[in-house]
């Protein structure tokens, strides 16, 4: 009799967002006979084990993956050696081993180095993400019509794991793109790191007004990514410094060239004061039009699209720009002085945040990225 599943056995180890919603789609579309599940959290754990999507669970790395046909490592960048290091004697040979990191050329650097020969390592960056965390935001379809960029050093040499891999991730209704590890780093600094980072300090102002979020579909969405885990980004940010900020100091020369603008603007213009419209309705437009902007720039810089990379976050932090801009192009030049103050504040927040990711102190950073 033929085995039904993809996988016999199959170990997960962290069961955040993505883990967890790998661990139920593994159950619910039959990818894998046995599903164990590693966790330092036990109340994760057991939560999995209730709601049965998973058949055993430890807080052993090492343990869980012995005897497993692929693992999968779905736990924040800082942790990846550590974790690599820890199974590495326990992989059986011909084992798969799979990440989940954001930044892949990081998370190669953390990981290959570890795994004995016989193991086949595929980096993968499933876009798929949002900002609710933790075992219970799982869901097995969080990965339907989404996209999975892996990033193998040879795929020459990989080409069945990846025929298995690519299996696997469309049996679960995603598609499978490969690209290199700098150039997804790259990308997704554009279109992922830079609106969460940008999110983080451009909600600041609207908290006096966050009675409204829930009421103005614009602002809820604009406002989202200011929910997600900070201890997950500050990882991320510091992983992928380099090209997150080169992407904000581009952000910033459109930030900068547009107080310029407001400053000069000619004697005479009306200088209305309509804190709530400036903080809610124009703040928001600017702020993600310089993002569209930006990643327009270094679209005809690379010589091709960025957007078709771009999750729900990009989508979301530009929503404001997606109006019709007459009205507001008006109401930003009879507001100017308002705008020139709040954009001035937003671009000395930024330049903190750039500084705190030089510096590669995670506090600093954490700071950053958190201050009222």
């Amino acid at each position: 009799m033929l085995n039904e599943f993809l996988f016999e056995r199959v170990t997960i180890i962290g069961l955040g967002l993505i883990g967890s919603s790998i661990a139920r789609a593994c159950r619910e579309y039959r990818l894998a006979e046995t599903i164990i599940a590693c966790d330092q959290n036990e109340i994760s754990l057991a939560f999995a084990r209730k709601q049965g999507f998973i058949d055993s669970a430890t807080q052993n790395a090492a343990a869980s993956v012995a005897e497993s046909d692929l693992v999968i490592i779905a736990t924040p960048p800082s942790t990846l050696q550590a974790v690599a290091m820890e199974i590495a004697p326990k992989l059986k040979p011909g084992a798969i081993v799979m990440d989940t990191c954001s930044v892949k050329q990081y998370a190669i650097d953390s990981i290959a180095p570890c795994l004995p020969q016989g193991v086949d390592f595929i980096p993968a960056h499933p876009i798929a993400g949002n900002e609710q965390s933790g075992v219970s935001a799982g869901r097995a379809a969080l990965f339907d019509k989404k996209r999975v960029i892996v990033t193998p050093d040879d795929p020459s040499q990989h080409s069945q794991v990846l025929q298995k891999i690519t299996s696997f991730w469309q049996a679960m209704g995603a598609k499978l793109e490969g690209m290199p590890p700098h150039l997804h780093d790259m990308i997704y600094a554009y279109v992922s790191h830079l609106p969460q980072v940008l999110a983080f300090i451009a909600t600041r102002p609207l908290m006096a007004q966050a009675s409204l979020f829930d009421n103005d579909p614009t602002l809820k969405k604009f406002t989202r990514l200011s929910g997600s885990d900070i201890t997950l980004w500050v990882d991320i940010c510091l992983t992928n410094r380099a090209y997150i900020v080169a992407a904000l100091d581009r952000y910033m020369d459109v930030i900068i060239h547009i107080i310029r603008e407001l400053k000069d603007a000619p004697e005479g213009n009306s200088d209305l004061a309509n804190d709530t419209l400036v903080k809610t309705v124009l703040f928001p437009r600017v702020v993600a039009s310089c993002l569209v902007t930006t990643v327009m720039e270094a679209e005809k810089k690379a010589g091709f699209s960025f957007a078709r990379y771009a999750g729900n976050g990009f989508a979301d932090f530009t929503y404001p720009a997606m109006h019709p801009p007459e009205d507001d192009i008006e109401n930003i030049s009879n507001h100017y002085s308002a705008m020139s103050g709040i954009l001035a504040r937003y671009a000395e927040e930024l330049n903190e945040v750039r500084d705190a990711l030089v510096s590669e102190d995670p506090q600093r950073v954490r700071a950053a990225l958190t201050q009222p």
